[in-house]
């Protein structure tokens, strides 16, 4: 929780209702931009260490495996991302990418992270939590800036930001170019090529027709590379990932009194991803009778492989098992000359949404909030989908708040939606909120929520077309052997919550204690990791979170304030060990931050004890000094960073059954930082 005033923040995010922290149902992490800027914080995965139970692994240096409450490392995609309203979460393929989020931390004005299932308020794909990114308003920003940042890892950024006014206009343009290193090591890649080429541009505009009707416009723009180390065990040149992402939208704000506000939100997004490389395979392996052997049982292709025959348990079992092996023997010799392809795992995702809110407070004692939506979302690869499969999705929800006395808030909601290739969920939520003194407030919550499964779970069609030099058998297209095809039966997955809450506000003190009790049963869940060499998605299993989060937040003087943040959890019943792979029993951050004569310091902890299957141990102590001063009508602020890594190296679970490591030569790393503000 911010370190503030010891004042509770107001959040609009768990109901999309104006809340204070004490009414809302669910426990909320505020971070705000001056925590960010306090602890030298410079990118949005590291700000999420703030969050109690926020699990976070960085298994390459573009590669962030974050969830709330952790379960399944190996696709994190329980957990949605919000920036102004827009989700960040990838319509075709289930995932959220941290390193391409359009957004730069410097122009993030808030982050408020609800820390229980979201689905009530926000649907599916926010079964566990919502991150919401709040950008700054155009309005306050400077006119001017440059903001630089440089430092070990070969970390080197440089953001300049323009803010301007135009009648009844304000303008926020900013661009970016940023770049890093990675690790030192990866156990897959002694060079460790994974870092990352970034290019960023976006853009907000505000229009204030009059005092009660407005428009939000935004687009971004994000370009570059995330060099990636690994793909299959043949590979001859790194598969790097080249990626080009657009986002268009606007929100119009209509307050027809101070108790009715109407909402309408449009945007597009759209996500292309180029990846391709060499890599080589015996020829006999790009047969078309070996791939169809393969659609027909995997089994009979690797008994062939390891130089049997099988017996195939039907007649058309057995014709293919004889044409694939008459290919084989035709080919002769040249079945197992090495042949060099390039196969590419390219996808472009399309998202088109539009929403209509409409918030009402017929009284002081009740607050409604309902809408209407519609998304319809595109997945496009040869690779994956063998052409293009779109999903058509149809949304209605309501949030309620009711104060029969002074004392007591019931909150009540629900999120309805209808997916084409899902069929239809409901995800309810209940809680009451009694103010037991002025400055204290117990919370029970019961909520459900879901994650729908995504194109590719439901309607993958996977192979690898590639062009071979010279033909084989006359032919110079082909396929790989190995293919894959998505059952298309998988239906959402679905938590049940239970929760306990308590705030204490102490405002002579500069108090804020936040206390959470949790109880949380994941069914249905598809644990499996999709790989064309095996691909059979269930919804077998399940898991049940139980445990402890505070929060805590103390102002000791106008200029020294303190935090600390812990988090209990007991990962039990896991029908599957994916479910096991990202756990830490205990997991934290403190620290404390001081000011003054233009100076200011501040140490910091972040910690999680790493009980997952493979996975270790995680440590990291800052400490910044930093210093502000005017010049000429310009402020400039110049810091520096010092971070210590209990351990260089890390280990994680992997699909292999292995646990891959990755590894900084130096447990310390120095970062600079240096703004212009004018």
């Amino acid at each position: 929780m911010e370190v503030g005033d010891g004042q509770l923040p107001v959040v609009i995010t768990p109901t999309r209702l104006r809340q204070s922290l004490s009414d809302v149902p669910a426990s909320v992490t505020v971070i705000t931009d001056a925590m960010l800027a306090r602890y030298g914080i410079t990118s949005i995965p590291d700000a999420l260490r703030l969050v109690p139970g926020m699990a976070v692994t960085q298994a390459a240096g573009n590669d962030y495996r974050i969830n709330y409450h952790g379960t399944n490392i190996l696709v994190p995609r329980r957990l949605n991302v919000l920036i102004d309203g827009v989700s960040q979460y990838r319509p075709a393929a289930s995932r959220v990418d941290w390193k391409l989020l359009p957004v730069d931390i410097e122009d993030v004005a808030r982050i408020e992270v609800t820390r229980s299932p979201s689905s009530a308020s926000y649907g599916p794909n926010s079964m566990m939590a919502v991150v919401n990114i709040i950008t700054k308003h155009p309005r306050d920003v400077e006119r001017f800036g440059i903001f630089t940042t440089f430092g070990s890892q070969d970390t080197r950024k440089a953001l300049a930001r323009l803010g301007a006014t135009f009648g009844n206009s304000a303008l926020r343009l900013s661009v970016s170019d940023e770049r890093d290193g990675g690790y030192d090591e990866l156990s897959r890649d002694p060079q460790a090529h994974d870092g990352t080429r970034l290019k960023r541009l976006s853009v907000r505009s505000v229009t204030d027709f009059d005092a009660d009707h407005s428009l939000d416009l935004h687009w971004s723009y994000v370009a570059g590379t995330l060099e990636t180390p690994w793909v299959d065990a043949s590979q001859v040149t790194y598969p790097d990932q080249k990626l080009h992402d657009y986002e268009v939208g606007g929100t119009w704000t209509r307050r027809f009194s101070p108790a009715h506000e109407l909402q309408v939100r449009a945007y597009r997004t759209q996500h292309r991803l180029r990846q391709s490389w060499t890599t080589c395979y015996a020829r006999g392996l790009f047969l078309p009778e070996i791939y169809a052997l393969w659609r027909v049982d995997p089994a009979y292709v690797e008994a062939l492989i390891a130089g049997r025959v099988p017996v195939g348990r039907t007649p058309a079992d057995s014709a293919a098992i004889n044409a694939a092996a008459g290919a084989v023997q035709r080919l002769g010799a040249q079945a197992l000359v090495p042949t060099c392809v390039q196969p590419n795992q390219d996808l472009v995702e399309t998202r088109n949404d539009i929403e209509l809110q409409n918030t009402y407070a017929p009284s002081e004692h009740f607050r409604l909030v309902a809408g209407l939506g519609a998304r319809e979302q595109q997945g496009e690869s040869d690779t994956w989908l063998d052409g293009t499969v779109s999903n058509m999705l149809y949304r209605a929800f309501a949030s309620a708040e009711y104060r029969p006395w002074a004392h007591v808030l019931f909150n009540l909601g629900g999120y309805a939606e209808r997916d084409k290739l899902g069929g239809s969920t409901f995800s309810p939520r209940a809680a009451v909120n009694v103010q037991v003194s002025p400055h204290q407030t117990v919370r029970a919550a019961w909520s459900k929520g879901t994650r729908a499964p995504d194109i590719q779970e439901q309607r993958v069609n996977w192979s690898y077309k590639v062009h071979l030099d010279p033909p084989l058998n006359g032919r110079s297209d082909a396929r790989f052997y190995q293919s894959a095809v998505a059952p298309g039966d998988l239906s959402s997955e679905r938590i049940e919550s239970r929760e306990l809450g308590y705030i204490l506000n102490q405002p002579k003190l500069g108090l804020i204690l936040d206390v959470k009790l949790f109880d949380d049963k994941l069914t249905h869940l598809i644990s499996e990791k999709p790989q064309v060499a095996h691909f059979a998605p269930t919804n077998d299993h399940e898991v049940r979170l139980t445990g402890a989060e505070l929060q805590s937040s103390i102002e000791l003087s106008p200029s020294l304030g303190a935090f600390l943040n812990y988090a209990y959890l007991a990962n039990r019943d896991a029908s599957l060990e994916t479910e096991r792979s990202q756990y830490s029993r205990h997991s934290g951050a403190a620290g404390i931050s001081a000011a003054g004569g233009g100076w200011r310091w501040s140490l910091a902890y972040y910690g999680a004890s790493g009980n997952g299957v493979g996975e270790s141990r995680y440590g990291r102590t800052d400490v910044l000094l930093a210093r502000a001063f005017t010049l000429r009508d310009t402020s400039w602020t110049a810091s520096l960073r010092l971070s210590r890594l209990d351990a260089r190296r890390l280990t994680y679970y992997d699909e292999s059954g292995l646990y891959p490591h990755a590894r900084y030569e130096d447990r310390l790393s120095l970062f600079g930082q240096l703004s212009v503000r004018y």
